[in-house]
């Protein structure tokens, strides 16, 4: 009975011990602390297209927005608001296709003056020519990069060519609608300006076709520009060959009212026709 009361005892104190024991070590744990708030994401701004360019556009102001982006190493080539400026932007040339939101970056563009610049403006398929003008036969200096343009030939025929055995002055317009991509060195009218370029070359954008009728006519008399609108929704492009103005269709004194006459074969009749001024007589 003794052993059995010894036995229960020694359980109770083992008891006791055990759960003074947990209160103990419960009472010693630190308290979790509150879950902390999770830490804001720095975020850095890049120069992203605002619109869709094609490959060759001009960048514009309004073709530039910052976007956020995460605060990651990045390339030097992309430009980061607070290390580079749109400055660096504005006036270059995308090398490729841009869609909008998507960065710019050195590799992508041509800034005036560096090589290839010109290459990187012409539009695929296209070539770029060099004529020579002066002041009056590029509208005063008035036109400016980007504009379009007809090209005129004005030339003189010898005596031989001419009728009647004398010298003949004729205007044409060899090419249409064709735009004007420098004028002199000069690449890109500044924004705003109102001043004129003053240049003996003009660099047009033409077909490779055209770059050889062009390498012919400035051999042959003396090339004029003529601008124009920009509003070109009604225009149209002349039909049939081109039109040839003759020198004596704009001045009386050299058509002179003389007669002239003409052969005039039907068949096997012949008859004569007299002529005033180029024109059959009625």
């Amino acid at each position: 009975m003794r052993r059995i009361l010894v036995l229960a005892l020694a359980l109770l104190i083992a008891g006791g011990a055990a759960l003074y024991a947990r209160k103990w070590v419960e009472s010693r744990q630190v308290a979790p602390a509150a879950t902390a708030a999770p830490a804001p994401v720095r975020q850095k701004a890049v120069l992203v297209a605002a619109v869709d360019l094609p490959a060759g556009s001009f960048v514009q102001p309004g073709h530039l927005r910052w976007q956020t982006w995460p605060d990651v190493d990045l390339p030097a080539s992309y430009f980061v608001k607070g290390v580079r400026g749109e400055d660096e932007v504005v006036g270059a040339v995308v090398r490729y296709a841009l869609a909008a939101g998507q960065p710019f970056t050195d590799g992508g563009l041509v800034k005036p003056g560096e090589r290839g610049f010109l290459a990187a403006v012409l539009a695929p398929g296209m070539r770029a020519v060099s004529v020579p003008v002066d002041e009056a036969s590029a509208n005063a200096g008035l036109i400016f990069p980007g504009d379009r343009v007809d090209l005129v030939l004005a030339q003189t025929l010898t005596a031989e060519s001419g009728e009647r055995g004398r010298a003949r002055r004729a205007a044409e317009t060899v090419l249409e609608d064709v735009r004007v991509l420098a004028m002199g060195r000069r690449l890109k009218g500044a924004e705003g300006e109102e001043g004129s370029i003053q240049a003996r070359t003009v660099t047009l954008e033409v077909t490779p076709a055209d770059a050889e009728r062009v390498a012919l006519v400035t051999e042959l008399g003396k090339l004029s520009l003529s601008l124009r609108s920009l509003a070109r929704g009604d225009e149209r492009p002349a039909a049939g060959s081109p039109r040839v103005t003759w020198d004596q269709a704009v001045s009386r004194a050299l058509g002179g009212g003389s007669a002239e006459k003409v052969l005039v074969l039907r068949g096997s009749q012949r008859s004569v026709t007299a002529t005033s001024g180029g024109e059959s007589a009625r």
